[in-house]
């Protein structure tokens, strides 16, 4: 037993460095993108577009990822989907224009199309309060790349040129591969093979399913600010404000912390902690930091302490709510996750390119960024708050059903 489990803990631990290594793909780049936009004649609206085109080739694989783990097991696919995010990160250096560029990181978001087959993997490996808790240091990952991935990218451009950063991320890769291909478990039940009738049947469950729908939209709205501020900073701060690295660095350390703190809180839990409490509190501090930050927009420093109360805020409630949205549809933990994959990332990179249109139509001001935060701010702590109510609602009714008993 305690083999299997250092096992399933290393298989963790890679898969972490999986998605660290995808997402810094992306954030390492984020510093050099005013030398790229101008090595290539292009305008500043070309960065927040390359962010948007890099989550929207994450979307692309997800429904046919599902139904393949399926069949063939999740193993097979997430080995198959990290070598696809080896080969396109090849590529990507050797753009010579903007649209070739463009294509290239497309493609390169692809790879995180995979992400989902490992939380699969954990939300069916362990039991609820580790499965929130890893889910919760998973999305770390995510927070934790603009926290490093400036940093590097920075130093990175000082020294060499633009393209060594996708250097990197091949090194990282290639590691990541290594370690999923010795330690993600190979023995799984394989499900019968399914005919499309089936699939889409399970499929129409899911999308039929209103707390699943509304859950990862809530989840998608929640961190599109994040999002956009990670491809819209380097405009707003460099470009706009006229601010150095180091204060584009600084401000990126000040608001991704609050994510990463609140989530190491997490993991201090005991294992009979309330998911709806979570949301709750989360929804309440990510809404008075949403809502400062757009009253204190003309003084940057405190602007960026209330963005780290929003990003604490919503390392609390984050993992909670998917894992609520995830377990309320009772189909096939992979077609659910690849259901919520696909959804995930057409509305982040939608949020995206509204934001980057806003932005750009008020010359990458920060006011238009922190005063776009405001009525988001607003519906989404309604959301959180009637999310969590309705599913307290729905628990007494569970526990008494006739399936329960």
């Amino acid at each position: 037993m305690f083999e299997k489990r250092k096992h399933l803990l290393y298989f963790s631990l890679f898969f972490i460095l999986y998605e660290l290594t995808v997402y810094l793909s992306n954030d390492m780049i984020m510093p050099a993108m005013p030398q790229v936009v101008r090595a290539f004649a292009a305008s500043n609206r070309m960065i927040g577009l390359s962010l948007s085109l890099f989550i929207l080739g994450g979307s692309m694989l997800q429904i046919f990822l599902g139904p393949i783990a399926d069949r063939i097991g999740k193993r097979k696919v997430m080995l198959a989907g990290v070598a696809l995010y080896l080969v396109a990160t090849l590529f990507v250096p050797f753009s010579t224009t903007i649209a070739q560029f463009l294509t290239a990181r497309f493609f390169q978001g692809m790879g995180s199309c995979f992400i989902f087959i490992g939380y699969a993997a954990i939300h069916e490996l362990f039991d609820d309060a580790d499965a929130v808790k890893l889910t919760a240091m998973l999305s770390n990952t995510t927070v934790f790349a603009p926290l490093i991935g400036p940093v590097v990218g920075s130093a990175v451009i000082k020294v060499a040129p633009w393209e060594a950063i996708f250097g990197i991320g091949f090194v990282l890769g290639t590691i990541a591969w290594l370690g999923l291909f010795t330690f993600m478990p190979r023995a799984e039940t394989i499900k019968p093979r399914s005919d499309l009738v089936s699939i889409r049947a399970s499929y129409l469950t899911i999308v039929r399913n209103k707390k699943f729908m509304s859950g990862i939209l809530i989840a998608a709205m929640a961190i599109t600010p994040l999002t956009a501020w990670i491809g819209l900073s380097p405009v707003i701060i460099m470009e706009h404000m006229g601010k150095s690295y180091g204060t584009y660095i600084l401000y990126q350390l000040v608001i991704f912390s609050g994510f990463i703190l609140s989530t190491m809180a997490i993991q201090k839990l005991g294992d009979g902690f309330s998911l709806t409490r979570l949301i709750r509190q989360g929804a309440g501090l990510a809404v008075i930091g949403m809502l400062g930050a757009g009253l204190v927009h003309q003084h940057g420093h405190l602007f960026i302490v209330c963005m780290f109360i929003f990003s604490a805020g919503f390392g609390l409630f984050n993992g909670a709510l998917i894992r609520l949205s995830l377990t309320a549809t009772g189909v096939s933990m992979n077609l659910t996750s690849s259901a919520m994959s696909l959804l995930y990332c057409v509305y982040i990179a939608a949020g995206v390119e509204i934001y980057n249109l806003v932005c750009a139509h008020f010359n990458y001001s920060l006011a238009s960024y922190a005063l776009f935060n405001v009525p988001l701010g607003l519906v989404l702590c309604a959301c959180l708050m009637r999310f969590a109510r309705q599913h307290d609602e729905q628990e007494p009714a569970l526990a008494h059903s006739p399936q329960a008993e």
